[in-house]
């Protein structure tokens, strides 16, 4: 009988998809709260600060227009439109996620 030698390629495929799937467990903790906030009397001081945010990506050139363009819809929009394009399962989910002006909460977050 041959043994099988392991694959230690597979093993760091493991590890990678395991540290992908704790950072966007990470990312849709703080966007549910960001949620959170937004429905509550926080709302004001929350959108202003990712307001900044999203002034500050666009005066630098930090980020592609759509973050721009997509956060700036989306923190002016009703809070059930980003529950469904950031913590949902859209395409573009993962992607705003990580790109998001909601950083400043993340001490918030556990």
């Amino acid at each position: 009988m041959q043994s099988v030698k392991p694959n230690p390629s597979l093993s760091m495929r493991a590890l990678a998809r395991k540290a992908d799937a704790e950072k966007y467990e990470k990312l849709g903790r703080l966007h549910r709260h960001a949620l959170i906030l937004l429905r509550s009397d926080r709302r004001n001081d929350v959108v202003h600060q990712a307001e900044v945010r999203i002034r500050m990506w666009e005066e630098k050139e930090l980020c592609s227009r759509f973050y721009i363009d997509s956060w700036r819809r989306l923190i002016n929009a009703d809070p059930s439109e980003m529950e469904q394009e950031v913590c949902g399962d859209a395409p573009q989910a993962h992607a705003l996620a990580q790109n998001s002006p909601f950083s400043f909460l993340m001490k918030e977050v556990r």
